[in-house]
């Protein structure tokens, strides 16, 4: 079992579920409405039954045989001979045409029942009955013919013995041999009286005992039927396409799926910001809105880059994304306040030298910054800048964007520039651009202590965050872990921090002791009171 294996079965799927339930629903109800829409819109059908009952009967071609009992096979013949063309052509003549009927086995008797459907339920009722008719005529008069070729031939051998007693001699006629012959005539004349009997009441082996009436109401449509099966059917599809869309989808959208491509932990999932709608508008929400879940999620980013620093050195970071608008400079600038909150001294590097927008963030200017010093237009002192309202934070910007970013960031100025940076600094955050259309973040990767990279949950791609992590993992950089990036609860946020704060969040300012051992305030930033929740 790896470190970073995937959830369980059922609960990815029900995270499938989740993400796609939106279309789960449209499906259902495009269904459902589908068949409400034929139920209503479809010509009514009415369907009307006639039942017939499959008797037991003597066997006409054995004279003086007993009653055969109904086999299924004598059933099933019946169920063929119901739509056979002598009792269609027998149909035809009494309606004119030859409507289609449907001929069953009601259970497991030996009813059969003749189904005929129509638009109108007297018409149904018509055919149903006029099929029964014709079958039952029909079997009766091949019981006739059967009775009446089993007559012809008792009649012949009751002729046949009564010529050969003629035949005999005078004194024979009282001989045994006469005896037998008499006796031989009198059971064939005693059979021919038996099957004239029953030839006046053999209905032909079946009967009709529940003649056809006019339904009340439709067979079809039926609007509460063909909505169940409409809402399921939707629903089965409405599945099928969740699924297949979630196994084609190449995009973030787990914490799970993001620590499996970068093969590093997430250490923070950040939910989006609702109130940010404008995008172009740069929102430090860690300074505006210290008490919402995004400032919550800062805060555990910034306690897991703690537990990291006690492992192993970090005083300079560099955060990067695989590709643009994923939310690396926001991430850096939250984090920058976090920890300037604690006490730090923290300084900010806009060394995204092809889209600089760390400034936007805190209204600094841009025109003189890093390659300012880079180009030896301005001493290091000079481009760096106190963050207002920050008294712990510093900036060094962007400044004018260069022909050449790549070449810069890579030359030994630049080199010098972040090998003295953390001496001066607690924390050296650097926003780079991302890692995937230039080389800027492999560079600047390589001059600093780490490397955490930002995604956005149903946005970046995991190939795309495979990649990445693979450059990164060429130049033997390694990423400290990721961070995922507006996170919703379709793609994997569900904490709702429903506890929130008992009162108005108040930072509170870290104290050294005065030379009388009193405390009194530090010049240092503030931190949140984790005890005043």
């Amino acid at each position: 079992m790896t470190e970073f294996e995937a959830e369980p079965a059922f609960r990815a799927y029900v995270a499938i579920l989740r993400r796609r339930r939106w279309w789960i629903a449209a499906i259902t109800v495009l269904g459902l409405a589908a068949s409400l829409a034929y139920s209503f819109t479809a010509p009514k059908k009415y369907s009307a039954t006639a039942q017939i009952l499959v008797q037991s009967s003597a066997d006409a071609s054995t004279p003086g045989s007993a009653q055969v009992p109904v086999t299924q096979t004598d059933v099933e013949t019946d169920l063929t001979l119901v739509t056979s063309a002598p009792v269609a052509d027998s149909v035809a003549q009494q309606l004119g045409s030859v409507p289609q009927v449907t001929a069953s086995e009601v259970g497991q008797t030996n009813i059969i029942a003749i189904t005929a459907t129509s638009r109108s339920p007297v018409r149904a009722a018509q055919v149903a009955n006029a099929y029964a008719h014709a079958f039952v005529r029909y079997r009766q008069a091949t019981a006739t013919r059967n009775m009446a070729s089993a007559e012809v031939q008792l009649r012949s051998q009751i002729r046949v013995l009564a010529q050969q007693l003629r035949a005999l001699p005078g004194k024979a006629r009282s001989s045994a041999q006469a005896d037998a012959l008499l006796s031989q005539q009198a059971v064939l004349k005693e059979q021919l009286a038996q099957m004239q009997v029953s030839g006046a009441v053999d209905v032909g082996g079946v009967e009709l005992v529940t003649p056809a009436q006019p339904p009340a109401s439709p067979s079809s449509p039926r609007p509460g039927r063909n909505a169940l099966l409409g809402a399921a059917s939707g629903l089965l599809i409405g599945l099928a396409a969740a699924f297949a869309r979630d196994s084609l989808d190449d995009r973030l959208s787990s914490k799970e799926a993001a620590e499996q491509a970068a093969s590093a932990p997430v250490l923070a999932m950040v939910p989006m910001v609702t109130s940010w709608r404008r995008r172009q508008k740069a929102v430090v929400v860690a300074a505006t809105e210290p008490a919402s879940p995004a400032a919550e999620s800062y805060r555990s980013l910034r306690t897991s880059l703690q537990f990291a620093r006690q492992e192993r050195q970090l005083r300079s970071l560099v955060i990067t994304s695989p590709g643009a608008s994923e939310g690396k400079t926001s991430t850096l600038a939250n984090l920058a306040v976090m920890f300037s909150q604690m006490g730090e001294r923290v300084l900010m590097v806009s060394c995204d030298l092809r889209r600089p927008r760390l400034g936007q963030f805190f209204g600094l200017d841009e025109r003189s910054g890093l390659t300012s010093v880079l180009l030896g237009q301005c001493s290091l002192e000079e481009a760096i800048q106190p963050v207002t309202g920050h008294d712990r934070m510093w900036a060094l910007p962007a400044g004018q964007v260069p022909a050449n970013p790549a070449e810069l960031l890579n030359g030994h100025r630049a080199r010098q520039i972040f090998a003295a940076l953390p001496q001066q600094y607690d924390l050296v955050l650097i926003d780079s651009p991302p890692v995937l259309p230039v080389t800027d973040a492999v560079v600047l990767a390589q001059q600093a202590d780490a490397t955490l990279m930002v995604v956005a949950a149903g946005q970046t791609r995991r190939a795309d965050l495979r990649r990445a992590a693979e450059r990164l993992d060429q130049v033997s950089v390694a990423m400290l872990g990721t961070v995922l990036n507006e996170v919703t609860k379709e793609t994997g946020y569900g904490y709702g921090y429903e506890y929130g704060y008992s009162q108005a969040y108040r930072p509170y300012v870290p104290t050294t002791a005065n030379g009388n051992g009193a405390a009194q305030p530090n010049s240092g930033g503030t931190v949140p009171d984790v005890n005043a929740r």
